[in-house]
C-alpha cells in the first residue's frame, strides 16, 4: 500500500509542480496538450488523450523504478530515486521531446492574421529550449521531485519488510 500511495503522491507532485510554476516566474509547460498536438495536430487542452498518454507514461517511469528496486538493481533510497528522476529528464528532453518534435504539425495560419499572430513557444525541442533554460529547469525540479518521492516510498517499504523480517513470530 506504502508503494502505491507514494506512486500516487509522484504523480500528483509532479502535476502540481508544472501547474504552480509559472506562478513562481517558470514558462507554462502544458505537456498533455504538446501530446495532443504532436499526435493529433490539436491544442485543445481538454483533450484527453493526451492525458492518458501522460499518465500511463508516469505510471511506466514509476513501474521501471519500481523493478529495479525489487530486482535489487539499485538500492531503493531518496537518493537513487533523485538520480532517477535526473534520469528520466535527460531521457525525456534529449529522446522524447525531439521525437514529439519531428511528430508535431502545426495548424495553417491564415492569410489575414498570420502576420499579427506570434509563433506558438510551446513546441517539442531538445530541452524546451524555445522557452528558454527556465523551462528545463522547471521540468528538472518536477522530475527529481517525482523520483525522490518515488525513493522515499521504496525505502519505507523497504524498510517496513526489513522490520517484520526482525519481529520473532509469536
Amino acid at each position: 500500500m506504502g508503494r502505491v500511495l507514494g506512486a500516487a503522491a509522484a504523480v500528483l507532485t509532479w502535476l502540481g509542480w508544472l501547474t504552480i510554476c509559472p506562478a513562481l516566474g517558470f514558462p507554462v509547460l502544458a505537456t498533455a496538450p504538446m501530446v495532443n498536438r504532436a499526435i493529433f495536430g490539436t491544442t485543445d487542452p481538454n483533450f484527453w488523450v493526451g492525458w492518458v498518454i501522460l499518465i500511463a507514461a508516469l505510471v511506466g517511469a514509476i513501474a521501471l523504478f519500481f523493478i529495479f528496486t525489487r530486482g535489487r538493481l539499485v538500492r531503493a533510497s531518496i537518493r537513487t530515486g533523485v538520480i532517477y528522476g535526473a534520469a528520466i529528464w535527460l531521457f525525456a528532453g534529449l529522446v522524447v521531446m525531439p521525437l514529439l518534435g519531428l511528430r508535431e504539425t502545426l495548424p495553417p495560419a491564415t492569410a489575414a492574421g498570420a502576420a499579427f499572430q506570434p509563433a506558438d513557444p510551446m513546441l517539442a525541442t531538445v530541452m524546451m529550449y524555445t522557452l528558454g533554460p527556465l523551462a528545463s529547469i522547471a521540468a528538472l525540479i518536477a522530475w527529481v521531485l517525482f523520483g525522490a518521492i518515488l525513493g522515499a516510498a521504496a525505502n519505507l517499504q523497504k524498510g517496513r519488510d526489513a522490520m517484520l523480517a526482525r519481529t520473532p513470530a509469536r
